[in-house]
């Protein structure tokens, strides 16, 4: 079978840490055809500078990439103002998408997206790559092996220390979009859909726009489960070690610190996805178990953490594009974790917990 044949769209941060390595790292699957980028000049260009010996072919319009036949998939790394209609430009061409998070300011623009998508028959995959970190799949691993059965509290965390800019208000803007949405995701993979949500969103920092938030947290509460979900985020967490999850159930906990490590190690150091070792987390930041015995005793052990692997990502992108596997980070997986920002907006705006399924979206 012939490799994938994609157009990355944007040559900052999220295409050559996320997305450019993944690609280049399996070469029977994809191949690396093409390049946009704006601001290229025939003297002067970053994507050239970069990838010019592999032969990619640099353009700087969108229409170069949706009318050129010989791209199979559009992967979109742009500023999120301009997702929507960098999608709906690429479906819409039948090309196929990976859409970087988050995906839409809207959930009706990604039902919009997904409809064109099936119309031409083509994959609409959203980049949820956090499901394919470390600590999460070490999570559905504990919990999967029945370690914290009938769960009493979930808490999920993604803290950092950074001086984004808050601003201009409206679209995507905000962190509950930027940082939430990665979390948001991985807790509808865990639970679904909630009844009711709860939410606080806040100008922490007290810097740019007072309407933009920089920290956020929210409650979610299910009709068949009685777990409590809390998600937070804060641009302004100075912490050696950040906390990840701290998940119950009466009788055993299990607390995480740390950041899944492939993007440090694709930033510092010279590693390939491929390399022994990527991904791999230090026994430092494994996860922490503890349980209460039969006899009143607690006990402690560490859970050595799964590798993280963003290749899957693309390995099970590329299945669903040669239809020999099913898409795992679905357009519907993300129109529900935009439906929960919709609501959590509608929450803080309103100071009050707020039915799901009473808010129009």
């Amino acid at each position: 079978m012939a490799p994938i044949r994609a157009a990355v769209l944007g040559i900052g941060w999220s295409a050559n840490v996320f997305h450019i390595p993944f690609i280049l790292a399996l070469p029977d699957v994809y191949k690396l055809y093409s390049i946009m980028e704006r601001s290229a000049t025939a003297t002067a260009s970053k994507a050239k500078d970069k990838y010019g010996h592999l032969g990619v072919k640099v353009v700087t319009t969108l229409e170069e990439v949706t009318q050129d036949p010989e791209v199979d998939l559009v992967v979109i790394c742009v500023k999120g103002d301009a997702h929507f209609v960098y999608a709906k430009a690429a479906l819409s061409a039948g090309k196929h998408v990976v859409l970087e998070k988050p995906v839409t300011a809207t959930s009706a623009e990604v039902r919009e997206l997904t409809a064109i998508a099936k119309s031409k028959n083509v994959i609409f995959a959203p980049f949820h790559n956090r499901r394919f970190d470390s600590d999460f799949r070490t999570l559905r691993s504990v919990l999967a092996s029945g370690k914290l059965p009938d769960l009493v509290d979930f808490e999920i965390r993604y803290d950092t220390r950074a001086d984004w800019p808050m601003g201009p208000p409206g679209g995507s803007a905000g962190i509950l979009y930027g940082l939430g949405s990665h979390i948001i995701d991985q807790v509808v993979v865990l639970f679904g859909e909630p009844k009711t949500v709860t939410a606080l969103l806040l100008n922490g920092r007290r810097e740019g726009h007072p309407d933009v938030d920089d920290s956020f947290i929210l409650h979610l509460r299910y009709a068949n489960n009685p777990v409590v979900v809390t998600l937070l985020s804060a641009l302004h967490s100075v912490a050696s070690k950040q906390i990840k999850y701290i998940v119950r159930s009466k009788d055993a906990s299990y607390v995480k610190y740390g950041e899944d490590v492939q993007a440090n190690q694709l930033m510092t150091t010279e590693m390939s996805p491929l390399d022994p070792g990527f991904g791999e987390e230090p026994e430092s930041i494994w996860g922490e178990y503890g349980v209460r015995g039969k006899d009143g005793k607690d006990t402690f052990e560490k859970i050595p953490s799964i590798p993280g692997s963003y290749l899957d990502y693309y390995r099970n992108v590329a299945g669903a594009i040669n239809g020999t596997g099913t898409l795992e980070v679905t357009p519907e997986h993300a129109e529900l974790g935009l439906r929960i920002i919709e609501a959590a907006k509608v929450s803080d705006k309103e100071g009050k917990t707020v039915e799901f399924a009473s808010v129009k979206f």
